[in-house]
């Protein structure tokens, strides 16, 4: 057994709010001067070593905003590879976190400079390679398909009805296999070499109208982007397919807000609220799944927490 491995394992973390408010600008810059920083639709999460990070240790930092939470050690360790096999999520087990983290990490690799790097490369591949292991062994089946299983009881699509994907990202290759049997089709911004999978035809990038006009249903898997919202919102206006944004929250101002209450959208909350509905979430994976994730964590040594204002595991 390795002993202190994550000592200096520092993590910060603040869950956004109903309307995707995070931490001030000057907290996210802070933070992002010394580690590794995450900002997803439902959370921002920074990663660092806290030898580098001393004064982000300081209580002040914290105290400016109790919504944000500090982890250290194992502590923080197990917190990470709790969050990165979606047992944190709103949907629990959900598996789009693990490939955002994966990204963000790549982006943030290429930018940042080698030192830092090296700093967090083996936590962060660790961090991956137990993801893996906790899915294989507790969660397989139960997050791969759960954003696809719950809009599809959203919208509940007849037989004859013309689905179309905005966006061929990680979240969209994860549900499109549930929604083969409709006459399916997918838009991106960007044109593909090849569809997002074989047997799904892809609209070019200059035919948004004729998209949006083609659809009975429409499916958003980008993130909330005033210029992409506006522009679907304006699409699909005029004979109102039903829409599914997962990318925004319901208390965020914009494009979809005459939306709201009218039976043609919606948006991350109600497919939250869908979930919170459904009685069979397979808690018992959930929970060994957890417990899986303290015990690695505790396997690498000692535990160390310093801050938590609040848990992030209720």
């Amino acid at each position: 057994m390795e002993a202190n491995v994550f000592s200096q394992l520092l993590v910060v973390h603040r869950s956004k709010d109903a309307a995707g408010h995070g931490m001030t600008g000057a907290h996210q810059a802070k933070l992002q001067q010394h580690g590794f920083f995450l900002d997803t639709c439902l959370r921002q999460l920074a990663v660092m070593d806290a030898a580098h990070a001393p004064e982000i240790l300081g209580l002040q930092f914290c105290t400016d905003d109790p919504g944000i939470e500090v982890y250290t050690g194992n502590t923080a360790y197990s917190f990470l590879l709790q969050t990165a096999t979606g047992l944190n999520s709103s949907i629990p087990g959900e598996t789009n976190i693990l490939g955002q983290f994966k990204s963000a990490w790549s982006r943030w690799r290429a930018q940042t400079t080698p030192e830092q790097v090296c700093r967090l490369h083996t936590t962060i591949h660790r961090l991956f390679s137990d993801s893996r292991q906790i899915r294989r062994n507790y969660l397989q089946g139960i997050g791969g398909n759960s954003y696809g299983s719950l809009v599809r009881k959203i919208l509940d699509p007849a037989n004859d009805a013309c689905l179309l994907f905005v966006g061929t990202g990680k979240l969209a290759h994860s549900m499109l296999p549930l929604f083969t049997a409709f006459d399916l089709r997918v838009w991106n911004h960007q044109s593909a070499n090849k569809p997002a999978i074989n047997s799904c035809e892809l609209f070019p990038a200059t035919a948004a109208k004729a998209a949006a006009e083609w659809a009975t249903h429409v499916v958003l898997t980008t993130p909330a982007e005033t210029r992409n919202d506006r522009m679907w919102a304006e699409l699909t206006r005029g004979h109102l397919p039903q829409v599914v944004h997962l990318g925004r929250r319901r208390a965020e101002p914009g494009s979809w807000s005459d939306r709201a209450n009218t039976g043609h959208y919606f948006d991350l909350d109600d497919i939250f609220d869908l979930r919170s509905e459904q009685s069979s979430l397979r808690s018992l994976q959930i929970r060994r799944a957890r417990k899986a994730c303290e015990h690695i964590a505790s396997a690498y040594g000692d535990s160390h927490e310093i801050y938590m204002p609040q848990s992030a595991l209720a």
